[in-house]
């Protein structure tokens, strides 16, 4: 073979090569995605499941034991009888018992409607389809693209406000965050769906006067559920507050899974 075929079948592969699933924009697949039939999740949870939680934390030199449980979770049933413990760590008080009772309660409150529960078990960052008017693309291969929202769209995904008109307290906490905010979403490019958010505040920030948060993260995976939709299969937050001279610190990790189809719960 010549010289010159060489060369010519070297530019041929290179440029077969350089030309990968990415060169297909983000922005127009997240676009076809929304187009389709049923692109919204259900507005209520279709599925029986399961929760492993883990809660942590510290108040000044007092260091709290894990709290452990697993909860089974029926959303069709009504308040009250939707939250079932299978296991609990023995002997839970203080603290970190009160921060699983409160999880719990909130589960279980009889104003928390089927589409309360499908906001929160959802993966579903919420407001207008991103575009490259109010996000960035960080980094992009042929499977994912990193996409870091504007700082005002950072909060309202972060608040979970979507569209709607916030209240002066809303306003109040948006407008402290909207330049402490940092934080971005995954895409699985060939699902269209998303498959993880992270966010955390850059520095401190004074909340009721007599506390300063120092640090924030949050962290959440998706996954696909059976219906095509993705969902929070994993959820963490670190927290740590200064209020009153003392440190406070807290922690939850968050793990669903074994989903069951049930049927819709019945108008309320």
């Amino acid at each position: 073979m010549s010289f010159k075929l060489t060369c010519a079948a070297l530019l041929v592969a290179s440029s077969a090569i350089a030309a990968p699933a990415q060169a297909e924009d983000i922005f127009d697949i997240l676009a076809r995605e929304a187009a389709m039939d049923q692109a919204e999740p259900p507005a209520f949870v279709p599925y029986r499941h399961t929760v492993d939680v883990i809660v942590s934390g510290s108040k000044g030199d007092t260091i709290h034991a894990p709290l452990a449980a697993k909860l089974r979770i029926d959303p069709s049933q009504p308040p009250g009888e939707r939250v079932v413990i299978l296991e609990q760590t023995e002997d839970a008080r203080g603290e970190m018992e009160k921060a699983l009772r409160e999880m719990i309660e909130e589960i279980e409150d009889e104003d928390r409607t089927p589409a309360a529960q499908a906001q929160s078990f959802w993966c579903n960052p919420g407001g207008a389809l991103p575009t490259p008017e109010d996000f960035a693309v960080v980094a992009e291969t042929e499977t994912t693209a990193r996409l870091r929202p504007t700082p005002e769209r950072m909060v309202s995904l972060f608040m979970q406000t979507g569209d709607r008109e916030l209240d002066s307290k809303e306003r109040s906490m948006a407008k402290k965050l909207v330049d402490r905010l940092e934080g971005e979403l995954v895409y699985d490019k060939p699902s269209g769906k998303i498959a993880s958010a992270s966010f955390h505040i850059t520095r401190p920030m004074t909340v009721l006067l007599i506390a300063k948060i120092k640090q924030m993260k949050l962290e959440q995976g998706c996954t696909i559920a059976p219906n095509g939709h993705p969902y929070v299969s994993n959820f963490s937050m670190n927290v740590d507050v200064k209020a009153l001279g003392k440190e406070i610190t807290n922690n939850m990790a968050i793990t669903v899974s074994e989903l069951e189809p049930i049927s819709q719960p019945a108008p309320g």
